[in-house]
């Protein structure tokens, strides 16, 4: 099996640029707003990245955030990041995350404006997208790809991987609940 490059914070923040322009959203006055190891036992990072996101005739100040970790995500993890929203003094968050996520962290960033991705390599995510002959890889695929976290209608976990022009995916969840309830 081939090896995977590591997933350093600067590949990251590459991954999450170009996942985020292959569906069609534009980042600009984006920097570093926090970087941290994790402490024992995820033994990882958080990168956090704060700038503005746009999308056609929308935009959100946002903090995008980027953990790898060991464990599963989980609701702790994304009500951290809710607190880093108000502290950054931005609108929404995204959080990549290169681990699985808990069934629970999907439920604590449902009222909010919040977007959870996941980041995984491209191989599992070729063979599970339907796009070709699983285990038959063609040369453009990138180490690493990025899904969006989602209930299917069983309300078990689901993962779709962002393709070109799904900016309406990670928008709709960007959204106040109140906008989502006007709309």
């Amino acid at each position: 099996m081939l090896e995977l490059p590591e997933l350093t914070p600067e590949h990251f923040e590459i991954l999450v640029m170009r996942e985020l322009r292959k569906i069609g959203l534009e980042v600009s006055e984006l920097r570093i707003h926090r970087r941290s190891t994790l402490p024992d036992p995820e033994r990882g990072y958080l990168l956090e990245l704060k700038g503005v996101v746009r999308g056609t005739g929308w935009q959100r100040r946002t903090l995008i955030a980027c953990r790898r970790q060991q464990r599963p995500i989980g609701s702790a993890d994304v009500e951290l990041l809710k607190a880093h929203l108000k502290e950054a003094e931005v609108d929404a968050g995204l959080l990549f995350g290169a681990a699985d996520f808990d069934p629970d962290a999907l439920t604590a960033a449902q009222d909010d404006a919040l977007a959870l991705l996941r980041v995984t390599d491209g191989r599992t995510a070729f063979d599970t997208s339907g796009w070709g002959t699983p285990g038959h890889y063609p040369a453009w695929l990138p180490a690493y790809c990025a899904q969006s976290v989602a209930r299917d209608p069983l309300g078990q976990l689901r993962w779709e991987l962002l393709e070109r022009g799904q900016a309406g995916v990670i928008v709709e969840r960007l959204r106040t609940t109140r906008e989502r309830r006007d709309a």
